[in-house]
């Protein structure tokens, strides 16, 4: 699967600042670019319940590594739409599977404090509650 500017339909709390609170009960749906990764490579779906038990949707991307165009090194993008900035991060490594591994490690910590942020309330499918299922 390949992604680059996309579109991805969001629904969220009005009040919405990255994470839902309980004193935000009102949705509207947003629509936002997708940055992209390149060729996606690997995916995981998380998801947590909102202050009215809607189950909302965090998806994480992860691009194939590249070579980097500006040194030596390779380097592996990485995006998490449905919660915080939504932004595609880099990562980078020596070589591709380090770079890899740097995305992976760096999606993890993006996701563990997202999920600190949002009282522990973010659930992969594979996993006990809170449980995210990263290195």
């Amino acid at each position: 699967m390949y992604r680059n500017a996309t579109s991805v339909v969001l629904s969220y709390p009005t009040k919405f600042n990255g994470l839902a609170t309980e004193a935000d009960s009102l949705s509207r749906e947003r629509t936002m670019n997708f940055e992209g990764v390149g060729e996606i490579i690997a995916t995981r779906q998380l998801y947590y319940f909102d202050e009215t038990n809607r189950k909302r949707i965090v998806s994480i991307f992860v691009g194939k590594p590249q070579p980097s165009s500006d040194s030596e090194d390779y380097q592996c993008l990485f995006q998490v739409i449905g919660l915080g900035h939504q932004k595609t991060q880099l990562a980078r490594g020596h070589d591709s599977i380090q770079a890899l591994q740097s995305a992976l490690i760096l999606a993890a910590a993006s996701l563990n404090h997202l999920n600190d942020r949002l009282g522990r309330k973010l659930t992969w499918e594979g996993g006990a509650r809170g449980e995210l299922g990263f290195p």
